[in-house]
């Protein structure tokens, strides 16, 4: 079942939404555009979250917990000028999201990735990771940022290799859940 909140509302309410999406950096790769999340981009969120796919981030989650997720990393945009990105690529919109955002207990901007079933195997999520990582670099002028992933994460632990990613000993010591912390350094990517 759609929650009324995942639905579209023509009206004024809606270009307001559009007016304010608009003014999130979209960011255009050699195969994917990074661009503000829409309502409709919700779906793939949640197809994403609430299935196994989403086993290694505490999944997976109900569609109200989805929702929530999905709002909060979307509201960063207005709180931190960073947040959650679409990643749409050639022949696949919402293939996945990207983000430079905070979970409530998070002491660093995360550096995250979602895809799709559809887009693994293609690349996307180097790229994607690498244009937001860039633009934590370039444009918000940080030093470094991390990544938190599980132990079993095998993939995610992969993708941090070849994103030049190096485990952080004493993040993970202060952190002390277990938690694999890859810090992005700038210059070292």
């Amino acid at each position: 079942m759609t929650a009324a909140c995942e639905q579209h509302r023509p009206g004024p309410g809606a270009r307001q939404a559009a007016r304010l999406g608009g003014r999130i950096p979209s960011i255009d790769t050699r195969r994917l555009q990074l661009r503000g999340p829409r309502i409709y981009d919700f779906r793939s969120y949640a197809d994403i979250l609430c299935s196994d796919r989403a086993e290694h981030v505490g999944g997976p989650l109900s569609r109200a917990e989805a929702w929530s997720a999905f709002t909060q990393y979307s509201a960063q945009w207005l709180l931190h000028g960073h947040g959650l990105w679409t990643i749409d690529a050639q022949t696949m919109p919402s293939a996945g999201f990207v983000l430079l955002g905070f979970e409530y207990d998070d002491p660093e901007v995360e550096l995250g990735i979602f895809l799709t079933a559809g887009a693994e195997g293609q690349g996307y999520a180097q790229e994607a990771c690498e244009a937001a990582r860039d633009y934590a670099f370039d444009t918000l002028d940080w030093d470094s940022v991390v990544s938190y992933l599980a132990e079993e994460n095998t993939r995610g632990c992969k993708l941090m290799e070849r994103l030049g990613a190096a485990r952080d000993d004493i993040a993970e010591g202060e952190l002390a859940d277990g938690t694999q912390i890859w810090r992005h350094v700038k210059g070292a990517c």
